[in-house]
């Protein structure tokens, strides 16, 4: 979650003074609130954004109509993210959108207002707008009202982070977290404060409870993960991959992004059990021969350098060992032994995941490969021990051959 402090303040010297108080507290995002933009203009906006550099500071400007030349203007005034009304025209959202990608800033668009949100939220997200925001204003709370029926809908109803804003303090916080805010916007509850920094203190311990749960069912969901992963291990094709690498004259090893930090892992400890052994890519990396090994970590299968390189490996008369989560794909018919390791590849994740993610509403807290690449070097760091035994390597043999330039 994130803390927004709007501070819907007139007086601009106030405003400072509350904002630095709430960022001690541990505030994320400072607003400057549209009563201060209408008194003080984009002075006000850059005035905060010289004195808080490390925050990003949002510029409420309710904008209306001309979305392109107010976003444009909140922008070159140091604003990193800029509001604008659901009610406005698709027009004007969209050249909002527009030069916000320009000056590689943030939309978020205020349901205030609008009827049908659930309906608008859906179509502001096609429009590319980056976070939409619950709104209950000050005159709709006098009569009752409050943001959290709109909030579950809207959370339920789109993949974007979803903001909110109205009257929320100590008491409704926990609610709005419940109910999957991901912006928790508070004014009044800090701002009239007689101690803002305490009190944006405390806010951000109920959000550390959250988060300390996050992080827990994550590990938890990894961990678990991997343990069925080792379950599955087919002992043919763990056989063969070990086989395949004491017989190999050299062994290469090649992984694209993450997976090839696993792969660079994996050569360091395989160097230090003295094997001849390569990262390919890197400047030292000789040719590829015959009676040499490719290990290629592919979760997908399917990257193109990866499938390319084990394409050349079997030309040159050599073995490939692909360790990837689809035994079917292009990797795993061209490879000599496929070790399949379950994973949540980069293919089967939908364009909006991370957004997902900040929403806490899957199962998956591990994005992109992360459940292939953590059960990969985990699977390797298995493989080390089994050769250590093998080979009969304890740990001061192979701190010998560790590097002694770091």
């Amino acid at each position: 979650m994130i803390l927004q402090v709007a501070l819907d303040l007139t007086d601009i010297e106030q405003a400072i003074s509350i904002a630095e108080k709430a960022a001690k507290g541990g505030a994320h995002w400072l607003e400057v609130g549209t009563p201060l933009i209408k008194k003080e203009g984009m002075r006000a906006v850059e005035l905060l954004k010289r004195r808080f550099p490390d925050r990003k500071i949002v510029a409420d400007l309710k904008t209306m109509d001309t979305g392109a030349l107010e976003v444009e203007m909140a922008a070159r005034h140091g604003a990193d993210v800029v509001s604008i009304l659901g009610v406005a025209d698709d027009k004007t959202i969209k050249d909002a959108v527009d030069v916000a990608r320009r000056y590689g800033i943030r939309i978020m668009v205020d349901l205030i207002g609008v009827r049908d949100k659930v309906k608008r939220a859906k179509e502001l997200e096609r429009m590319g707008i980056h976070y939409i925001l619950v709104h209950t204003g000050i005159d709709e709370q006098a009569q009752g009202k409050t943001p959290l029926e709109d909030l579950e809908k809207v959370v339920k109803a789109v993949s974007i982070p979803v903001a909110v804003a109205g009257g929320l303090n100590l008491k409704t916080i926990p609610k709005v977290i419940e109910l999957g805010a991901t912006i928790i916007i508070v004014g009044g509850a800090i701002t009239k404060s007689k101690n803002p920094e305490e009190t944006t203190r405390k806010i951000i311990d109920l959000f550390w409870g959250e988060y300390m749960e996050t992080i827990r069912k994550a590990m938890k969901d990894i961990l678990d993960h991997v343990s069925g992963v080792a379950d599955s291990l087919k002992l043919e094709h763990v056989r063969g991959f070990v086989d395949s690498m004491i017989g190999a004259n050299k062994i290469f090893i090649y992984g694209a992004g993450r997976s090839g930090l696993v792969g660079k892992a994996f050569a360091m400890r395989l160097m230090h059990l003295d094997f001849n052994v390569y990262v390919v890519g890197e400047t030292i990396t000789p040719a590829f021969e015959t009676g040499d090994l490719l290990i290629a970590i592919s979760g997908s299968g399917e990257t193109t350098s990866i499938v390319d390189a084990a394409k050349i490996a079997k030309k040159e008369g050599g073995k490939v060992v692909a360790i990837t989560s689809y035994a079917n794909s292009t990797l795993g018919q061209i490879a000599d032994v496929v070790v399949e390791i379950p994973g949540r590849t980069k293919d089967n994740i939908p364009t909006d995941y991370i957004a997902r993610q900040m929403l806490i509403k899957y199962k998956w807290k591990a994005p992109m490969g992360t459940l292939f690449e953590d059960s990969t070097m985990v699977f390797l760091d298995g493989i080390t021990a089994l050769l250590m035994a093998t080979f009969q390597k304890t740990e001061k043999d192979m701190k010998r051959k560790h590097a002694t330039l770091e």
